[in-house]
């Protein structure tokens, strides 16, 4: 699975990614930049923020890896091994 989200303006740093059975969560915070002149509308937001996703199945939360270029967060959450269907082999022969 993937899972991309767009978090212009951050540092990676303040990014935390967390894996719990079947859920992922993403956590960040963004400052208010302050001391660069006074505000009567922001346009972008700041302040913390939190996303819960319930996956479709087990992931091997070992293998979870997250990349964060241009404002784009990609999180690659591979199946975990009881998750990936299995292949049977079907045997020829005889009826017994």
């Amino acid at each position: 699975f993937y899972v991309r989200a767009e978090l212009a303006g951050l540092d990676r740093d303040k990014i935390d990614i967390a894996v719990a059975g079947d859920v992922l969560t993403i956590k960040a915070s963004r400052e208010l930049e302050d001391g660069k002149g006074s505000y009567h509308r922001p346009e972008r937001e700041w302040g913390a923020f939190r996303r819960s996703f319930s996956l479709p199945t087990r992931v091997d939360s070992d293998k979870v890896q997250a990349r964060y270029v241009d404002g784009i967060l990609t999180v690659s959450l591979p199946k975990a091994a009881e998750a990936r269907p299995k292949q049977i082999v079907v045997q020829a022969g005889t009826q017994s």
